[in-house]
């Protein structure tokens, strides 16, 4: 068998996403991917190898479709705080245009060890899309833009967890469009606070 053209094996991918994302990993049988992807179960397992290595494809195709996203969104920005407000929009409209592929990563992310199979979740990815922010941090710190004394790494931790809590609490309780509006108010809040003006 070849190698399933782009188009081919995205649609696999997405019918998939669908598929984890109303029994999870462990209630989605083969014949469940089959019957959503219309592919044949040998078909399947040339390409992915099993539903483990299907499920895995799904997760690299999440950090790296973000990563691809943030970097698009922030080349464009050419200061810091408005490439970390960049970099909130991108994950807000990755996580508005992909929720069931979202709500997968966080599942993955957070599955107890025995949930999903090992090597599932690929740490130099994930680790990848974070040193992204904190490279986004550095920079800013360096122009100016930021104060030098805060830690960079802490600085990172804090503006990446605000945006992930704000994409969690959306998909668990929607208020509102995650938006770049409210990357900017994220980020604004975050870097400011919430002192009122002297």
């Amino acid at each position: 068998m070849d190698e399933l053209p782009r188009d081919a094996r995205q649609r696999v991918l997405d019918s998939a996403i669908e598929a984890f994302a109303r029994k999870g990993y462990a209630g989605t049988s083969v014949r469940d991917i089959v019957t959503a992807t219309g592919r044949s179960k040998p078909t399947l397992y040339y390409h992915f190898g099993s539903k483990a290595g299907l499920f895995r494809s799904i997760l690299d195709f999440a950090y790296d479709e973000s990563f691809r996203r943030m970097q698009e969104s922030v080349g464009r920005q050419s200061d810091g705080p408005a490439r970390l407000v960049a970099m909130a929009g991108a994950i807000f409209e990755f996580a508005e245009s992909r929720p069931n592929l979202t709500r997968l990563a966080f599942a993955a992310t957070f599955a107890a060890p025995e949930e999903i199979p090992p090597g599932t979740v690929d740490p130099g990815k994930r680790r990848r899309n974070f040193e992204f922010v904190h490279g986004l941090v550095q920079q800013a710190q360096k122009a100016g833009e930021l104060d030098r004394k805060v830690d960079s790494l802490e600085l990172t931790h804090g503006i990446f967890g605000a945006v992930s809590h704000q994409v969690r609490t959306h998909l668990l309780q929607p208020n509102g469009p995650l938006d770049a509006r409210r990357a900017k108010r994220v980020v604004a809040l975050f870097l400011k606070g919430a002192r009122p003006a002297r």
